[in-house]
This record gives structure tokens, sequence and C-alpha cells, in this order.
């Protein structure tokens, strides 16, 4: 799952920009999934979620033709990340604002060392829109969390995703993001190299299938402990 960061100042067209990028990257037949930073809240205002968060409730769940989660506390953007793929598996992760964390990001206003690109999304032709989609392709990576195993040919995940975003590592991708396996202890993702990972799947599979009574295929194990 790659990550994009589209961040600039306010009413400078970062929505836009947005959701023109989620309906090209889904017409190319990628999965793409979105997180909106606000500070403010996210509460329907004389609903019964509502009511439900005033009366005490820590999490509200919302379960019919859609499905929502709203919890009234603050999470950490990390934990956020790495708990959408348990409810869905998607190609790039677009997230509107955060312009200070470490991710690509593409500017409608104000650049920093991790910027691929500054667009004016209210004049930003097909064309120019075209290439922008194939430097964002290129250029984007997943979740880094300072794992600096040098599988990547880099000394440190920093080192890398600044040479990603310089297009001087345009065929290299993180080599210990999850595929096969993901540890989070106290929530907090904790980074595992693919030998790690392969390890981790075999061992928990090979328990659970001598723990079935009957042969059913398996797509994904989810385990919780508790200390």
């Amino acid at each position: 799952m790659k990550i994009l960061s589209v961040i600039g100042a306010k009413d400078t067209g970062k929505t836009t920009l947005v959701t023109r990028l989620i309906k090209a990257l889904t017409d190319k037949g990628y999965k793409v999934g979105t997180i909106k930073h606000s500070h403010k809240g996210f509460d329907f205002p004389g609903k019964d979620t509502e009511r439900h968060r005033k009366a005490g409730a820590k999490i509200i769940t919302g379960a019919g033709k859609e499905t929502f989660f709203l919890s009234p506390t603050e999470k950490d953007i990390r934990w956020i990340i790495s708990t959408i793929p348990f409810i869905e598996e998607i190609d790039f992760l677009i997230i509107e604002g955060f312009k200070k964390l470490k991710f690509a990001n593409i500017s409608t206003s104000i650049e920093n060392e991790f910027t691929i690109k500054k667009v004016d999304p209210f004049s930003l032709k097909n064309e120019e829109f075209k290439k922008l989609l194939q430097l964002i392709e290129k250029r984007t990576y997943g979740l880094l969390l300072d794992l600096n195993c040098g599988k990547c040919g880099f000394e440190s995940c920093e080192e890398f995703a600044k040479a990603k975003i310089k297009g001087n590592a345009d065929d290299i991708n993180c080599k210990s993001q999850f595929k096969k396996a993901m540890l989070r202890i106290n929530g907090h993702p904790i980074p595992l190299n693919p030998f790690v990972q392969e390890i981790l799947s075999k061992t928990i599979t090979g328990m659970v299938k001598s723990l079935q009574r009957k042969e059913t295929k398996i797509n994904k194990i989810e385990i919780i402990i508790r200390g």
C-alpha cells in the first residue's frame, strides 16, 4: 500500500485534487483509500451518534449498508494506517493533510523536503495531470518504520524516502512492507523484515491448521494477545 499526502493551506484546492486523484487512480484499476485530517470533530450533529458520544461511549459504530467507526479520542496516524489492511486491502492511501509527516506529498502551496511536486489544482490541465499521476505511481512508498534494514540499497529508510521523492529510486521499493505478517505492540506497528514475516506466517499458519476441525482455505489470520 503506497501512501500519498496532499498538503497545503486552506482553500488552495486540496480536496479538489484529492477527488481527481481518487477517480484517476481508480480508473487505472487501483484500489484507493483516503484519510481526511481535521482540526474539528467528525460527529453527526443532531443524530443518534452525537447522543451516544455525549452519553460517554468510547467508540460509536454504524452498521448497515455502510459501516463506520467513530472514536472520541485522537489516534496515532501510524495506528490508523496499519489498521486499514485489516479492513480493506488497497493499493493507494491518499491522506489530505498531515503536512509534518514524512510521506511523499503533492503540495498546493508550501513545499517541504518530501514534496514530489507543487501544483495549482484549479488550473491543472489534463496533460499536466497525467504526468503528475505518473510521478505519483513511481515516487510514492508505503509506511516506513525506520527499520533501516538496508535491503533497498540505502543506509536508512529516510535516505530511501528522499531518493524516491527526487526520482533516484523509481524502480526500487521498500522490501520490508507488510506482505506476510504484521506485528503491533500497544497499537504501534513494529517493523519486520521479509525473513521474520515469513517465519511468523509459516509458524502461526501451521499452528492454526493443526487446530482446525475441517480443512478450510486460510486467507488471513488475526490474533490479539493481551499482557
